[in-house]
């Protein structure tokens, strides 16, 4: 979840419950009832951000803790964020067991934000299975139903960037790049540094995936749309992703013959790579 949506999320609560005080004056007993009910959502929260931030700098041992933290606080976050680390940890099998068991008590209480967050993560499991990618397809028909008859801008932006990301994995980089395209606009208005990062990332790929023997443009395109995803990755210190973006822009590079720019990015590229622990995926089969 991005860093900017959980803060939404908590703000309206707190602005809900501050609202119903509004016309009473506060006695140092009300504050201290404030209070109580405040502090363990801003605890969800940060820890939710820390979380987000070990897992995107490949620190798992670090996000460990946290999962535990986040179930004492919310069995369902704890559920979600358990799988996440599985998923990363390459432990396809207990990830899958752990999402079922989430889609159950989603189902019971109604959470359709964390159903279409379920079918997200099922269906990068998918991918990451020897069923391949076409299977994920209707997992991710379904997430974006769902979430457009929620009005859910949001996780609707997110769901065509995962059917994009299927769409150049399966070899038709064309599609996906409209895809991308068609809610760039969005994320880059509305969504967190990382969503920003991740659809330009995803835009640059499918640029490069375009880019024939004799179209350079595309090339030259897909070298200032890394730039741009670097500037992102670079504000969140976001070393594993600066480590893909490092690469893209060495092959780049070569292929359009700037020797002293590609060996600049090599480099960089090999620093990270020794500083940063192996994930077992490679930016290919990874959004």
């Amino acid at each position: 979840m991005s860093y900017i949506y959980i803060y939404i999320r908590q703000i309206v609560l707190y602005s809900e419950f501050f609202f119903f005080f509004s016309g009473v004056v506060l006695t140092e007993d009300s504050v201290k009832i404030a209070a109580h009910f405040c502090l363990p959502l801003w605890m969800l929260c940060d820890l939710k951000i820390q979380f987000e931030k070990a897992m995107n700098d490949g620190k798992y041992h670090l996000a460990e803790p946290h999962v535990t933290a986040i179930s004492a606080l919310n069995s369902t976050e704890g559920l979600y964020r358990k799988a996440q680390l599985l998923k990363a940890l390459n432990q396809s099998t207990k990830a899958s067991k752990i999402l079922k068991q989430l889609q159950q008590q989603c189902e019971k209480s109604k959470n359709t934000e964390m159903i279409i967050r379920m079918m997200l993560a099922s269906a990068e499991l998918h991918w990451d299975s020897a069923t391949g990618f076409a299977t994920a397809v209707p997992l991710l028909l379904q997430a974006l139903a769902l979430s457009r008859q929620h009005n859910l801008q949001s996780l609707t932006s997110e769901t065509l960037l995962h059917l994009a990301f299927i769409q150049l994995m399966l070899g038709i980089p064309e599609q996906a790049l409209v895809l991308v395209q068609d809610v760039l606009e969005s994320v880059l208005a509305h969504g967190s540094l990382i969503d920003k990062g991740r659809a330009l990332l995803l835009a640059a790929r499918c640029q490069m995936a375009l880019a024939g023997a004799a179209a350079q443009e595309h090339r030259l395109t897909a070298v200032h749309t890394l730039d741009e995803a670097a500037v992102y990755y670079s504000q969140l210190d976001c070393k594993e992703r600066m480590r893909d973006i490092h690469y893209l822009q060495a092959r780049l590079h070569h292929s359009l013959g700037n020797i002293s720019q590609r060996n600049k990015c090599a480099m960089l590229f090999r620093l990270l790579d020794q500083e940063l622990p192996s994930s077992g995926m490679t930016v290919v089969y990874r959004l």
